[in-house]
């Protein structure tokens, strides 16, 4: 348990099925090559199904076994690029493109790569995709579409900076950690698992985009603040509080209190913009429906915050300190990330 934590109004709470969704997980990430028997205990200790059933703690079944899957691939995946390949902008490049193909590709299908076998985190991710859109309509697939194709382009982003010692300045990191961080895929996933779907109108409503958008930075700088310590490690310039810290000359509790205080001001907005809505529903005349899938969404997105928050402090991936040079790697175990013969 890690002694920093942040005050976020909102309930904590679990599904009750993570514990048959752990079991369908761990059997699924040996399946598709993710992560061999050897490694399976120490991921075990990470508690990957405690983020998933946090985020959506009204899931279960299938629903919430795609839920921890996605968790997982996101976190083996991820670290992949903390070791020498996160300096390699052209091989992150041919990397995440295989993985856009998958989610441009019919669902369930295999991208065409000629003499290529398929790699783990492709097969993994065509198990996710297909799922993913199973019931969607085509319109919110095409959303979910450009969400992970912003958030895989931003490995080769992040790379490049890395390889040319380029420091993005605070607004510049925002920015690209708001692609970065997977979390507008996860908001996605809250509709898929919800089994609803949020109205074009209402989605584009502009308070309901900003409380989209609070939900995405709180979920990110929290996980900044918790894995700074690893980033630190690296020398990975990619973390806000280590941006602080360079740009503004920041001592290191003063950056995490800056990082504090942008969290609050999130999610008293937050706050206030959902004390508006029954007002501005009426104002819009929303019907009955539509205003019970805001709300659902609304639960959503405040589940999402408060869950990374919980368990990025509870988690051994991030209150274990990983003392590592720039140049060795800290996952469990190398994936292999591009095709062979």
């Amino acid at each position: 348990m890690q002694e920093y934590s942040f005050e976020l109004p909102f309930p904590s709470r679990v599904s009750h099925a993570m514990e048959s969704a752990a079991v369908h997980h761990f059997r699924w990430v040996q399946e598709h090559g993710l992560l061999s028997q050897e490694s399976l205990p120490e991921y075990r200790r990470w508690n990957v199904p405690e983020v998933a059933a946090r985020f959506w703690p009204h899931a279960g079944g299938v629903d919430l076994e795609l839920g921890v899957d996605l968790a997982g691939w996101f976190i083996l995946f991820d670290d992949q690029f903390d070791g020498p390949l996160g300096v390699k902008p052209y091989r992150v490049a041919w990397i995440v493109q295989e993985l856009i193909d998958v989610v441009y590709a019919r669902p369930g299908a295999v991208p065409a790569v000629p003499n290529k076998r398929l790699t783990p985190a492709a097969s993994g991710l065509i198990s996710l995709w297909s799922r993913q859109v199973r019931g969607m309509s085509a319109a919110w697939q095409q959303r979910s579409t450009r969400n992970w194709e912003d958030f895989l382009n931003a490995y080769t982003s992040e790379s490049t900076n890395r390889r040319s010692g380029i420091i993005p300045d605070v607004s510049t990191y925002l920015s690209l950690r708001h692609k970065a961080g997977l979390e507008n895929v996860l908001i996605d996933y809250a509709e898929r698992i919800g089994h609803y779907e949020v109205p074009d109108a209402l989605f584009a409503l502009p308070e309901i985009q900003e409380m989209h958008n609070a939900t995405v930075q709180v979920v990110n700088i929290v996980q900044d603040v918790f894995s700074v310590a690893k980033e630190e490690a690296r020398g990975d310039c990619h973390n806000l509080v280590l941006v602080l810290q360079h740009h503004r000359n920041y001592s290191r509790g003063e950056a995490l209190a800056e990082a504090r205080s942008i969290v609050r001001g999130h999610t008293d907005e937050f706050l206030r913009l959902k004390a508006r809505l029954p007002a501005l529903f009426d104002a819009a005349a929303l019907p009955p429906h539509d205003r019970g899938i805001a709300y659902v969404f609304v639960d959503d997105l405040q589940a999402q915050m408060k869950g990374c928050h919980d368990w990025c402090r509870s988690s051994s991936r991030y209150s274990r300190v990983i003392r590592a040079r720039p140049h060795e790697p800290t996952y469990l175990e190398e994936m292999r990330l591009e095709g062979g013969p």
